[in-house]
């Protein structure tokens, strides 16, 4: 871990206990008994602290050097936390009430055997699980981000023990100021930040600490992680290496992943050769048709056009497709192959959690010729006809 996590971790469990407590001998073999989580293996924008007093969880939302941008104590004893600095964000354990918004928390929650505790999502629309879509139609959850602003007014009524919400790590701009003012605990997921697909999978750890269900987290996280080592090492021993690219163009620009990134590591791991694995870029790269087109014209695969499942709506987008060769020889494949009437997909639903689902599928598109040691089918994607 690197230098200034290991700072962060000593500080802030210093900072809270000199200013909640006068100094004692118990207080001081708190502290020194104070450890980060080793269990935590490849997630890097969040880390876990335990003594016997509570839980501390950092986020580190500034990529470039990992300061720590918010905090929060998981606590049993409301002693505890009577005179915790402000920057410290205090939460009650365990937490009954949640509102997940997301359908990749809510499916966290799911996995860890609590969706009765999920008492609100953000839209129903992006879900696919039919526990949570036959809880919403009976009215056991609310919607309360139908639209782009979370509905604040819906958010106060409910009064949620806590809400999971997207960001980029720093609670002042993540979250609506008001809600904050309302004293709900807001939980800030950075998981989107990960750069490798194990990373992400290890966030049902951070989700897991709020519920007090950390023994289940790490017991479904180190199934996951077996499974996707097992594949990435079969793939590795494939003796060819298949060409891809992703994605479609929007408006003026191409997106596509960085070579540092989540999905390029995907890529590498089932055994592609990812044609833009030399770019440095952890996130995505706004490029021109005419440049994607110079350097993916030849390649053997194409995956995750946007939401489309056939050749035909492809061309509706940009008729210029059908001259890239994966097109021609029909080798375009997207994870649509379960979606919802919305049109979306399960993949990003149950996808982080089960990234070696994902790896799982890519091994079979690009090696087929492996397929009789892979025993289930595709779970996500489906070629484009």
């Amino acid at each position: 871990m690197p230098y200034k996590i290991l700072k962060y971790f000593i500080l802030g469990a210093v900072s809270f206990f000199v200013c909640c407590h006068p100094s004692t001998d118990n207080d001081t073999a708190t502290i020194s008994t104070k450890k980060k989580d080793s269990n935590i293996k490849y997630a890097k924008r969040f880390a876990i602290s335990r003594s016997k007093n509570g839980t501390f969880i950092y986020l580190f939302g500034n990529k470039t050097n990992f300061d720590t941008t918010a905090t929060y104590l998981i606590y049993n004893d409301p002693a505890v936390i009577k005179n915790i600095p402000k920057t410290i964000i205090p939460v009650k354990s365990p937490c009954k009430r949640i509102a997940a918004l997301s359908s990749i928390y809510a499916n966290m929650f799911c996995e860890l055997g609590l969706i009765n505790n999920i008492v609100a999502i953000d839209n129903g629309d992006y879900f696919n699980n039919p526990n949570i879509i036959e809880r919403l139609h009976s009215n056991q959850l609310l919607e309360l981000a139908k639209g782009i602003e979370l509905d604040l007014e819906q958010t106060i009524k409910l009064n949620p023990d806590i809400v999971f919400t997207f960001g980029m790590g720093d609670p002042k701009k993540d979250v609506n100021p008001k809600l904050i003012l309302t004293n709900i605990p807001v939980a800030i997921s950075l998981d989107h930040a990960e750069e490798t697909p194990l990373a992400r999978a290890e966030w049902i750890k951070f989700f897991a600490a709020f519920v007090n269900k950390n023994e289940m987290a790490d017991s479904i996280f180190k199934q996951v992680e077996k499974k996707y080592n097992e594949l990435q090492s079969l793939a590795q021993k494939t003796k060819t290496k298949p060409t891809v690219f992703t994605d479609i163009k929007y408006s003026d620009s191409w997106y596509i992943p960085g070579g540092k990134s989540y999905l390029a590591k995907f890529l590498t791991d089932a055994g592609a050769n990812y044609i833009w694995k030399e770019d440095l870029n952890t996130g995505s790269v706004p490029l021109n048709f005419e440049q994607v087109y110079a350097k993916a014209k030849n390649a053997d695969f194409w995956i995750n056009p946007s939401l489309l499942k056939t050749k035909k709506e492809l061309l509706g987008f940009d008729s210029r497709y059908i001259e890239f060769n994966a097109f021609k020889t029909g080798a375009i494949y997207n994870n649509t192959k379960v979606t919802n009437k919305k049109g979306y997909s399960t993949y990003w639903e149950t996808g982080m959690i089960h990234p070696d689902r994902i790896l799982h599928d890519l091994i079979l598109i690009f090696h087929p010729e492996i397929k009789e040691l892979i025993k289930n089918d595709l779970y996500y994607y489906e070629q484009l006809k």
